[in-house]
Order: structure tokens, then sequence, then C-alpha cells
């Protein structure tokens, strides 16, 4: 008997303490009893209650229900949908736990009916310097791009493109197909026909083969993916493609390597991705940290023209020192898993799209691995909004938010080549570019960065870039 009522007596001790914390947490707490959501006229409400982490009928510590709602106003502008995002308490009484929670949103221009004239090359350095800023080198066409297509984040894109690269590209992107808003789906056809196509790399840069009367390389890609989302930060994407290839009969007598002697490429992929947003902006990030890991695997066995897998880790951290100084740190880390059977195409390392070094924009490192650290210490010398009044004829484009940042840059990389190295000097070694820039932010998402770098050849330039938002 004393033993059972020293059990019950335990129980009545833990069941008071449990009462008691409770009590505790909710004096500490409000309960939200509403959200009224204004300013979408596109953009569906559930879309938009998806998007936060918080719902009606949750509790908020009142200590951080500033933090919570300036944090979900940075996730709603991150969906790229609006121009403006405002979270309010607009109803709560006295000695009361239950407040109301106002959500007023700014929505983006989502029609783009966009003239294409747009450049041949990888960037525009490149075209200025390698080129000569030859106009012939100019791709033309019409870029129809409608976001939020049905107010609930898809996207649906059109590209009609001709000029010196002829490319057509049709996209649909439906965030999500289920009631929970966690699955969605993706389609992609795309084709292009060129004239000029690289076939291999001397002196660390690109050599072409070029015909002006005839197509001399031909592409068709195929592409569907699903992809999953169990929360607001988290991301999986599975994807499968077809891609053919084929390349006029003269690449057997430039590079025999290109396609392992074949004029006609073709394979399937399969793979699988993973991003973790942990940054206040996806767009300009300011504090926080973003992850990104991809399993590639190109070649499945049905065709035998391509066999090669590869992993890649990318990690970039944003570490306010004060509130106008800023420090990026970003990383990335690839690994290619494939025999001595690997052709020309496909191998690319530094040099392309957002894996380069400044400094060495005109150049290509081409290889199977590689390392990369990008790094920048930021310092803001504008952030204001300018009213454009009746200089701007949409509406919700009058103000113009501007940020200006003057960065000091210090990159370093390499790559590793053990196939297709002779002359190229670049592979397997250490590379350090560094130089000063500017990035100047518009509408909170549209990035465009100036730079003056150097890189270990001690050669210098300037060069333009438009940042991606990763």
């Amino acid at each position: 008997m004393d033993l059972l009522y020293t059990h019950h007596l335990a129980r009545l001790v833990c069941l008071l303490v449990l009462l008691s914390v409770n009590q505790a947490v909710s004096a500490r707490s409000v309960h939200v009893k509403d959200i009224e959501i204004v300013g979408n006229k596109k953009t569906k409400t559930a879309l938009i209650l998806r998007e936060i982490d918080f719902k009606k009928g949750d509790s908020i510590l009142i200590s951080n229900l500033t933090n919570r709602l300036e944090r979900n106003e940075q996730l709603l502008m991150n969906t790229g949908l609006f121009n403006d995002v405002e979270l309010n308490i607009t109803d709560w009484p006295d000695q009361s736990k239950d407040i109301a929670i106002s959500l007023k949103v700014v929505e983006s221009w989502y029609i783009f009916p966009l003239p294409i004239f747009n450049l041949a090359d990888r960037n525009l350095n490149v075209w200025w310097t390698e080129h000569n800023h030859s106009l012939k080198r100019v791709n033309y066409g019409l870029r129809f791009v409608y976001v939020n297509f049905t107010g609930n984040k898809d996207n649906l894109k059109l590209t009609l493109q001709s000029g010196y690269t002829r490319k057509v590209l049709l996209q649909y992107d439906r965030p999500y197909i289920n009631r929970r808003k966690t699955i969605g789906i993706t389609g992609r056809f795309f084709f292009d026909h060129r004239r000029e196509f690289p076939y291999s790399t001397f002196e660390n840069k690109r050599t072409f083969f070029k015909d002006d009367d005839a197509i001399t390389f031909k592409s068709l890609k195929s592409i569907v993916s699903l992809h999953y989302r169990p929360r607001v930060t988290t991301f999986h994407e599975v994807l499968m493609k077809f891609e053919r290839n084929k390349v006029t009969d003269q690449i057997l007598d430039l590079n025999t390597s290109y396609f392992n002697g074949k004029t006609d490429f073709r394979f399937f992929e399969l793979s699988y991705k993973f991003t973790r947003e942990k940054r206040d902006s996806r767009f300009y990030a300011l504090k926080g940290n973003f992850w990104l890991g991809q399993a590639q695997k190109e070649g499945l066995g049905i065709f035998k023209d391509y066999d090669k897998f590869t992993t890649s880790l990318f990690y970039a951290h944003y570490v306010p020192i004060r509130h106008n100084l800023n420090l990026e740190l970003r990383a990335k880390v690839q690994k290619e898993w494939t025999g001595n059977r690997h052709p020309y195409y496909g191998l690319e390392a530094l040099g392309f799209g957002e894996d380069y070094i400044r400094g060495y924009e005109l150049y290509v490192v081409d290889g199977t691995d590689f390392l990369l650290s990008r790094n920048s210490l930021r310092f803001n010398l504008l952030n204001r909004s300018f009213d454009l009044k009746k200089k701007m004829p949409v509406d919700n484009y009058k103000i113009l938010p501007v940020q200006i940042w003057l960065t000091a840059n210090l990159d370093l990389g390499r790559a590793t080549n053990n196939l297709y190295q002779t002359s190229n000097s670049f592979a397997n070694r250490w590379l350090v570019g560094r130089g000063l820039g500017l990035d100047i932010i518009m509408y909170q998402k549209y990035v465009f960065q100036i730079e003056y770098s150097f890189n270990h050849l001690n050669e210098k330039g300037l060069f333009l870039h438009v940042r991606s938002d990763f």
C-alpha cells in the first residue's frame, strides 16, 4: 500500500508541475484567432498561408512575436511573387491572449512578354573581350513568362529564339498538386540548333568550330521532375531527363573524344536534389545559411553512349558583423565517379554558371572534380526607397527600394583534370582571385554586380554579373 500511495503521489506532483509550466507558457504567449489577407488579387489565399510558418489557432511567444512576423514577411518575399509584404497585429484586446493578424501583400507583375536580345557566349565579359562585342553573336526572339499562372505559384514559360542560336523552350512548373501542398511537378521540353559549338579547350579557353552556312550542333531535351516540400525551408526533387545531341561529322577530325568517336549522343539521366533554406533572403542574404546537395547519374544503361555519376555539395553562410557590415562565405565541392571513357562533352568544372572564380571570367577550367570557395566582405553604402510616381505606369512598381553594397572579394578554387589537361595550365592547381565590387539590389530581388578583379597572372579587369538566387 505504501508503494502504491507513493506512486500516485509522484504522478500527482508531476501533473501539478506540468500544469504550472503550461500556465506559465500560456501567460507568455498569444493565440492567433484570425489571419486576414489583403492585396492578393491573383495569388490564392491557401498558397499564401502555405508559405508562412504559423496558422490560425497557433500560439506564439510574446517575446518572439515581432521577430516571428518579420521572419514571415521575408518568407513571403522569398517566393518572388510580391514586391512588398506587411504583417501587423490588428486586434489585441486588453488582458486577452487572442490576437488578429493582418497580412498585406503588393503583388509583382506576373506576365512578361519579353523580347530576347542576348549573347551566344558564356558571359558578357567573354563576348566583349574575346569576340570584339560582335552583334553577329546575338540571339533574338520572344520569351513569354507567366509567373503565378493560376495563382498557385505555378509558372508557364515559352521561348522562341532565332539568331546565332535557334532555340525553343516550353516549361510548366506546378509547386503543389496535392491537398497538403507538399508535392509538385515540373515538365520541360527544349531544343536548340547552333552554327557554332566548343569542341576543345586550349590555353584555358574554349576552341569553337563554326559553319555560317550549316547547323553544326543539334540538341533535344525532355525533362520531368517530381518535388516534395514538407516544410517551408526543405525541398527534395527527383528528376528524369532524356537528352540527344547530334554534331557535324567533321567533329571526328577535330576531336574524336568529343562524343567518344560518335556524332549522335543519347542518354537518360536520373538525379536527386536536396535544399535547406535558412537564409533571410534567397536573392541577397545578410544572415543565415543555405545547403544544396545533388546526386546525378547520366547514362542508365539504355544507351551505351554515356556513363557518369556526379555528386556535389554547396553551402553558403552569411554573418552580420554590424548593421551595415556583412560577411558572405560560399563553398562548393563536386566529385565525379566515372571511368576513363569520359568524353570531352560535359567536362565542365570552373567557369560555368555560378561556378567561377572572380578574375577568371575569360577562362574555363575543365575537370571531373572541383573545389570552390567564394567570399565577400560587404559594406552597405545605400539603403532607401524611391517614389517613381508618374515615371512608373505600373502601380505595384512605383516604390523602388535600392540597396548598394561595396564588396571586398577573395575566391579560391581548384579543378582536377586527368583526361584532357594538355595545354591547359589552370587545371590541377590552386587559383586565387581577388578584387572590389559594387552589388546593386533593386526591388529586393534583382541583383547586379560590377566587379574589378585580379587573377594569379596579375591580369585585371572590370566584370559584370547578373546574380542568380543561390
